[in-house]
């Protein structure tokens, strides 16, 4: 049996504006975003910042959030 995807996390169903460089606010360098990134690290000095555009959709109210998403990763997990 195949696995259903939310369709908020499935990129068939993104827009062009939903993955987007953002300005390191340390160094400058351009850190590219995804809609759904909690944080990115900057390639160019390794500082790690929030993603200032992030959108939670149905994350704000779906029981199954945390795993659709991840969101009970720590940051030391993702390094």
């Amino acid at each position: 049996m195949s696995q259903t995807q939310c369709p908020g996390q499935n990129m068939m169903f993104w827009k062009p504006g939903d993955i987007f460089e953002i300005t390191c606010p340390n160094c400058h360098t351009q850190v590219e975003f995804w809609k759904d990134d909690a944080q990115r690290r900057c390639p160019g000095c390794g500082h790690r910042f929030p993603n200032p555009k992030l959108n939670e959709g149905c994350a704000q109210w779906c029981e199954f959030a945390d795993k659709c998403l991840g969101l009970n990763r720590s940051v030391a997990e993702e390094d």
